[in-house]
């Protein structure tokens, strides 16, 4: 696992682009709010690592369930999409408490997932319709 030393989803938020973002986090339940914050954790983490890879979306739970405790998520099942690719990533991640951004990240980039399983995992090429 890599062990992030430089947590940014709180930066990511706080920047004037992501007031739309940050404001609909706000509305979101305390459970769905930690996971929604780990998922912008996990793509700049995965961009900073490795620039060549341009995460635009994440989904936790798309190869298995989640494990939430408290403000901890474990998602060893995730998968990230960049430049219309699907990839395996697993990540730990535990939230601060005031819920502005995140205290602990680490994580582990995976395969690329063969294009003939996004559709058992609801995995789309781009935000339109999936495949």
């Amino acid at each position: 696992m890599i062990h992030a030393t430089h947590l940014m989803a709180a930066s990511v938020l706080a920047d004037p682009r992501s007031a739309k973002a940050a404001k609909a986090m706000k509305t979101l339940v305390v459970s769905e709010r930690i996971v929604q914050l780990c998922n912008i954790e996990a793509m700049e983490q995965i961009h900073a690592w490795k620039p060549t890879l341009k995460p635009d979306f994440l989904v936790a739970y798309a190869m298995a369930e989640t494990r939430q405790a408290g403000n901890r998520v474990e998602a060893d099942g995730a998968a990230f999409r960049s430049k219309q690719h699907w990839y395996n990533v697993s990540f730990t991640c535990e939230a601060r408490q005031d819920l502005a951004g995140v205290a602990q990240f680490a994580f582990q980039v995976g395969d690329e997932i063969p294009k003939d399983a996004w559709r058992d995992h609801n995995l789309a090429a781009d935000d339109g319709e999936a495949d």
